[in-house]
């Protein structure tokens, strides 16, 4: 069943039925909101007299109450001005006052500039006039006719701006003059409506007492209290509990001490409230349902396709479909204007849908809805599914039009840049050092004398003496940078002369400099390893000549020895038998060595035949263990192997590399601490099978995995125990001549051992 599934899981009917899903929901989301108006009727309090709905009809009807009862009183303390805020009318007249003062200002600087256009009017006449319009004369050449014309010119504009200034202050001592008039009319008109609107309420009865006085009211009873008692819906306000009924009102009038306020609505009012706040509660309560739903079902068939998209039944990874080409912003931007489009008609007609419902065929309505709402949701799942690809793909960002023309353009730039620099930079490069001084020396020339010109225009002095002044800095800069490249070149010469090989010169100054100083670095460094080679290899050779000298020399001299014992004791001696084990022991011991010898010999300078053929690693250690088991008994080592479930094989030659494995193994009986475990491990990856040997030394390792294959290097510093010291050097050779690699490593006293040699599929 769980294959089936798996098998239907990114099922083109599937996704299919989710697209179906996400359009349905959506438009059934939308049916619902319809009713969102009513969304609040339906989740606030089920009882009517409870209801946000209920009190607000009290609410307003109270902060119409407070402005006539609690701030106007009547006309009479109107206008009697008590009612006036002497704070907002000191403001209005001081507005009135700038605004007087702006206006008198733009008539005086209007004057001020017809006298400079006069001003210049008389420039060549020699003839001045000062700020007040009054004429000075500048040379008495200036005629009495060209006074006359000037000052005529200059008493009509005056006239005009104190005939300006005077319809300004006029105006201004009017609208100031009747701040508090226009206030008071305006509370008057104000508090005319607020009487008439109390008047028109319909069903809605109210009375203000105040130190038990009705001040206001339009209800006949002797007894207030009992009258509103008898209403299926009212409120008695006092000082105590008034606040809780006006919260929703943004602007009301805290109600005086000794006051009582009752509202209530009548019998037919209640009922006709009632009924429609009920309906409302139905439709908001059945509104919210229906959307619920339809959100449900749109989030439902989105994640489907959100964490299918891409996917298919058959083959791995995200694929595209022909629609993907489009880039992510031009599809965003698409999507966003044909859903915008397509919701402009509905945004515009909605209200008038809502209040004149009755002149419209809602089914065709709700199908053309419906449609334009399928259709933006369907363009939006195109978008989410592209964008989600992409995402999946790793690909948001390089899959958009402005990353690709933004790359275009960086790619073209880039290229000419490395065209100039190739074209221009590259010259200068591969140009003779004289040709470089030329054109460095020819630009500085050019731009000096480009600075002195600026210098000497007048107009550019300042820019000119920055421009000689950092071009002279720089080039000293230059020089200076460059002599003492030079500086570091030669004394780095003689240091490197005198023998100091690990001194490097400073790469600096230009491309020649730099270049010598590389140049003489790697010379430098050439020398270094040279002579760290050669003290090396004569390190090695001493060492060489060393071991080789102690190994052939120790059982020589104990036949030597033996022989002579042997000469002086007679045949027929008692230790004759002894002797002479000790000396073929000692002769096959110098065997062993010069076979070791030359076996390392052949193995270093490749001259081995290599006979490769399939092998089976497992099978071949565990028959060369069971060969040396009276070896392994015998030492007390703990000998624990880790193979492979399935058998790797490898292409080697068997004989040499269980010689390569023979040497670790006899590595392990010569230095393993005695009663100690040994593992042999297998492993195998993709294109290698792994040998590993470790153990525990029983000698301190205190050389490090180099020095230890090198050639006659022991375990063991005291070179006590038997062994060429040839067994690490020769497996290295042998695994290598086979095309593996042969590596150890020591970690305290862990030796571990490594043959990796390529594996064959079997």
């Amino acid at each position: 069943m769980d294959i089936k599934l798996k098998n239907y899981r990114f099922s083109v009917w599937v996704k299919f039925l989710a697209i179906i899903l996400c359009v349905g929901g959506m438009i059934t989301l939308a049916y619902g909101l319809l009713n969102a108006p009513y969304f609040e009727d339906a989740i606030q309090n089920k009882d009517f007299k409870d209801s946000i709905t209920g009190n607000d009809i009290f609410r307003n009807v109270y902060h119409e109450l407070s402005i006539v009862a609690f701030k106007y009183k009547s006309e009479e303390n109107i206008k009697s001005g008590a009612t006036l805020d002497q704070d907002e009318i000191a403001d209005t007249k001081n507005y009135y006052e700038n605004e007087r003062q702006n206006e008198i200002q733009q008539v005086e600087h209007n004057f001020y500039s017809t006298i400079n256009e006069y001003q210049n009017y008389i420039y060549d006449s020699h003839i001045i006039v000062d700020s007040n319009g009054n004429i000075q004369e500048n040379s008495d050449v200036v005629s009495k006719l060209k006074k006359k014309e000037v000052q005529d010119k200059i008493n009509e504009a005056k006239e005009k701006k104190d005939t300006k200034i005077k319809e300004i202050n006029q105006k201004y001592d009017k609208l100031i003059s009747e701040v508090e008039k226009n206030a008071m009319d305006r509370q008057l008109e104000q508090y005319k409506s607020e009487i008439r609107y109390l008047n028109n309420l319909n069903g809605i009865f109210y009375s203000v007492e105040q130190n038990g006085k009705i001040i206001l009211s339009n209800v006949t009873s002797n007894n207030m209290e009992k009258f509103f008692d008898t209403l299926p819906f009212s409120v008695k306000l006092t000082t105590n509990n008034w606040y809780q009924y006006i919260t929703r009102i943004n602007y009301t009038y805290d109600m005086p001490s000794d006051t009582v306020v009752y509202i209530g609505m009548s019998p037919e009012r209640y009922t006709a409230e009632l009924t429609a706040f009920e309906e409302k509660s139905s439709k908001g309560l059945t509104g919210l349902k229906i959307s619920s739903v339809g959100l449900l079902n749109f989030l439902i068939g989105l994640v489907y396709l959100i964490y299918s998209s891409g996917r298919r039944c058959d083959k791995e990874g995200v694929h595209l479909v022909a629609v993907d080409i489009i880039y992510l912003d031009v599809a965003l931007a698409v999507s966003i204007g044909a859903i915008a489009l397509g919701l402009a008609p509905i945004v515009e007609f909605l209200p008038h849908f809502y209040r004149e419902n009755i002149q419209y065929n809602t089914s065709v309505i709700y199908s053309i809805f419906g449609t334009i709402i399928a259709i933006g949701t369907l363009i939006g799942i195109m978008f989410v599914t592209m964008f989600t690809k992409r995402l999946k793909r790793h690909e948001v960002i390089k899959h958009t039009l402005l990353y690709k023309v933004l790359s275009w353009i960086f790619t073209r730039l880039k290229k000419w840049y490395l065209r100039v620099k190739e074209n221009i930079g590259g010259v200068f490069r591969k140009s003779p050092l004289a040709v470089k001084l030329a054109l460095i020396f020819g630009a500085y020339a050019f731009i000096t004398l480009i600075s002195v010109v600026l210098l000497t225009s007048g107009n550019a002095v300042l820019l000119g003496l920055i421009a000689l002044l950092t071009i002279n800095v720089l080039a000293i800069y230059f020089i200076l940078k460059n002599f003492k490249a030079l500086i570091n070149i030669k004394e780095g010469a003689e240091r490197i002369r005198a023998g100091e090989l690990s001194y490097n010169i400073p790469e600096l100054g230009l491309w020649e400099l730099r270049s010598l100083a590389v140049s003489i670095n790697k010379i430098a460094d050439g020398l270094k390893n040279a002579v760290s080679s050669q003290v090396k290899a004569e390190r090695m050779k001493a060492e060489l000549i060393t071991n080789v000298s102690h190994d052939l020399k120790t059982p020589l001299t104990s036949i030597i020895t033996y022989v002579d014992l042997l000469k002086n004791e007679g045949l027929n001696s008692e230790n004759a038998e002894k002797y002479l084990g000790i000396i073929d022991s000692k002769s096959q011991r110098l065997k062993s060595l010069t076979d070791d010898l030359f076996e390392a010999a052949k193995a270093t300078s490749g001259n081995i035949a290599v006979n490769y053929e399939k092998l089976n690693v497992a099978s071949l250690i565990n028959q060369g263990l069971g060969e040396l088991s009276d070896k392994i008994e015998a030492s007390g080592l703990n000998f624990k192997t880790s193979f492979p479930a399935e058998n790797t094989y490898v292409n080697a030659d068997g004989k040499l590399l269980w010689r390569v494995i023979e040497n670790l193994l006899s590595n392990v009986f010569k230095y393993a601490l005695p009663n100690s475990r040994v593992y042999i491990d297998v492993e195998q990856t993709s294109n290698k099978v792994s040998i590993i040997i470790k153990n525990i030394s029983a000698y301190e390792l205190n050389v490090n995995e180099d020095e230890l294959m090198e050639r006659f290097k022991r375990g063991d510093a005291s070179r006590h125990s038997e062994g060429s010291g040839l067994g690490l050097s020769i497996a290295k050779s042998l695994t290598e001549l086979q095309g593996g690699n042969f590596s150890i490593k020591i970690d305290g006293d862990l030796f571990k051992a490594m043959i990796e040699l390529p594996s064959v599929i079997d």
